[in-house]
């Protein structure tokens, strides 16, 4: 290995010390995973106890593990466009749907409420980029229909007849939004910072990915593997996820200004549509009823999440999908149906 002048000046004697050839050869030999994780802040603990051992300084004073700024304040920005369109009731119908066009941008910080640690305390900027809770389109809509059948409607019959067709209703909600931003990560020393308060860091893109539920995916390379085999889904964010990851390369301290959060790939989209069909009646002049028949997810259609790794530390496990979006106060994601009676009296 090329003896590098930094370490040979900031390491004089280690060499012969550690009967190494060069201060740089020991160096890398003892730190390979930092180098190639990023673990800077490791690195440089490390490099202080080397110095140590030869009467030198260390960097900083070792009663101090971590010196972090930890903050409310931060720099967002959102806009939006938003649309929206509504029907009052006539003719048994009312409805309305709302789209939203929108970028929420931050460095870090979402929560006001809760202090953040940035990744790089001197230069916070590194991370600004579409926040993670940003989804670019949003749709939502939602109907009641009463079926114009029976007593007072062009269709109807006799008492007998109306109790039967009469006081049908249908409603339905549908919602629909792309999915979140996801970052590709490396470690969390990147910029200097330590494993508890550090947060990882987004590694840098090379090339335009396409990004979606893709099936039938087994991994090559060491990379994506563990969705592949008996015992995995077959799922990956990604069609090639070997290719995937080597599009991404560490972030480069001399030269990068921003880190991969400012242009993320997209997890998976979501998509759903709970319908209701019920009917009320008099069954006497005091007593009425009303049975209702609720799908939710009438579709059965699955909604996935996100992968649960996009580690340049993790390659086996990188872009798999493992797991169905399953709504609050459900055990599942499938289809539900639920049947309700109800008299009032």
């Amino acid at each position: 290995m090329a003896s590098q002048p930094w370490f040979e000046n900031q390491l004089p004697g280690l060499a012969k010390l550690q009967g190494a050839a060069t201060a740089t050869a020991f160096v890398a030999g003892a730190n390979r995973n930092n180098f190639v994780n990023g673990n800077l802040s490791t690195l440089f603990q490390n490099l202080g106890t080397y110095r140590g051992s030869l009467g030198l300084g260390p960097y900083s004073n070792e009663e101090s593990q971590t010196e972090f700024m930890r903050t409310y304040i931060a720099q967002s920005n959102y806009n939006g466009l938003l649309v929206s369109l509504a029907k009052r009731m006539s003719n048994g119908l009312t409805f309305s749907a709302n789209y939203t066009f929108s970028k929420a941008m931050d460095d870090g910080v979402v929560n006001q409420n809760q202090a953040a640690f940035f990744t790089n305390s001197f230069h916070p900027g590194v991370d600004y980029g579409p926040s993670l809770f940003n989804r670019t389109h949003v749709f939502n809509a939602n109907y009641v229909y009463d079926v114009p059948l029976g007593k007072g409607h062009k269709l109807s019959g006799g008492k007998f007849l109306d109790r039967i067709i009469g006081g049908w209703y249908t409603s339905g909600i549908y919602t629909a939004y792309t999915g979140q931003p996801l970052l590709v990560v490396e470690s969390s020393q990147v910029w200097g910072a330590d494993t508890i308060l550090g947060s990882n860091t987004g590694a840098i893109p090379t090339a335009k990915l396409d990004t979606g539920v893709n099936g039938g995916v087994v991994g090559s390379g060491g990379v994506g593997t563990t969705g592949g085999g008996a015992n995995g889904t077959g799922l990956n964010l990604f069609s090639n996820p070997q290719a995937a990851f080597a599009s991404y390369r560490p972030i480069l301290l001399a030269s990068d200004t921003r880190t991969g959060r400012a242009n993320p790939i997209f997890g998976p989209g979501l998509w759903n549509f709970d319908m209701s069909l019920g009917k009320s009646t008099y069954i006497t002049e005091r007593v009425s009823g009303r049975i209702t028949f609720d799908f939710f997810n009438i579709f059965n259609h699955t909604n996935f999440r996100n992968p649960t790794t996009l580690s340049l530390q993790s390659p086996a496990s990188f872009g798999v999908i493992t797991s169905q979006f399953i709504p609050a106060n459900r055990t599942n994601g499938a289809r539900w149906i639920e049947i309700g009676l109800r008299l009032d009296f």
